[in-house]
């Protein structure tokens, strides 16, 4: 009964440190995803700006 007992024992621990992984794992793709995800908003955010000042200049200079 005893190797029933720790073999059981030895199956809840491992579950449990497969579970504490496994969540730490994804927290930290989950992290990654979101900082990728802000960087190419950043990006896209920028390249509408330079796109914006492009239009602002040609139109400026249509009306001059």
């Amino acid at each position: 009964m005893e190797v029933a007992i720790d073999t059981i024992q030895n199956l809840t621990t491992l579950t449990l440190l497969f579970g504490l992984f496994s969540a730490i794992f994804w927290m930290v793709v989950g992290w990654r995803a979101m900082r990728a995800h802000e960087k190419l908003a950043d990006s896209m955010e920028w390249l509408a700006r330079q796109y914006y000042r492009k239009e602002q200049d040609s139109n400026a200079s249509k009306i001059e």
